[in-house]
């Protein structure tokens, strides 16, 4: 009875042991999304930092000018529509009050481009951040005028090279078109 009893507890401890020692061998990895909101919209900031990957309204950013690399906004004239730029854009008579990115004295530049090679939604998917090929999507000789990513349209494939040389590459996954409107996306950095 004894050593039956020892053997059961051996074969209970060692069981206790496998399965509180298992863990996920491959955790889901934290996506980076956005959802930013164009220039009346009030439920969403329309300012993005790549570096704290965080979105911020227009008084907010304007206090961290340094730090914003990405704006929505919406125009309908000329096929923006919802479009995607930086501070240093130079867009005017879009956005309102002091706080305006035309009156920042900072103005970070992004530039947008659409992949030097062809990338699918399931290519775009399996990308992580820190991906050597990122920074390859993005194709240096558009950048000259290539400051916007114009009438954005769910599953949208861009790449943005910042400022600071962040070379990131995002698929839009919802949008709203109109100056209330918004567009939502996934990016990964390099």
């Amino acid at each position: 009875m004894k050593t039956k009893f020892l053997s059961l507890a051996a074969i209970a401890l060692f069981f206790s042991v496998s399965f509180a020692g298992c863990k996920k061998d491959d955790p889901e990895p934290t996506k980076n999304i956005a959802k930013l909101g164009a220039q009346i919209n009030t439920s969403f900031g329309g300012f993005l930092s790549v570096s704290e990957k965080k979105v911020y309204t227009q008084e907010q950013a304007f206090l961290i000018q340094d730090q914003i690399d990405i704006l929505c906004f919406y125009e309908a004239e000329g096929g923006n529509n919802i479009a995607l730029a930086a501070p240093g854009t130079g867009i005017s008579d879009i956005f309102i009050g002091d706080s305006s990115p035309e009156n920042w004295t900072t103005k970070n530049q992004t530039y947008f481009t659409l992949p030097t090679a062809e990338i699918t939604v399931a290519d775009f998917d399996a990308l992580k951040d820190g991906d050597a090929i990122i920074e390859t999507y993005f194709n240096a000789e558009q950048t000259s005028g290539n400051r916007k990513a114009k009438d954005m349209k769910v599953n949208d494939i861009w790449t943005f090279k910042t400022a600071s040389s962040t070379f990131g590459i995002l698929k839009v996954t919802s949008v709203e078109q109109g100056e209330a409107g918004y567009v939502e996306f996934e990016y990964k950095l390099k």
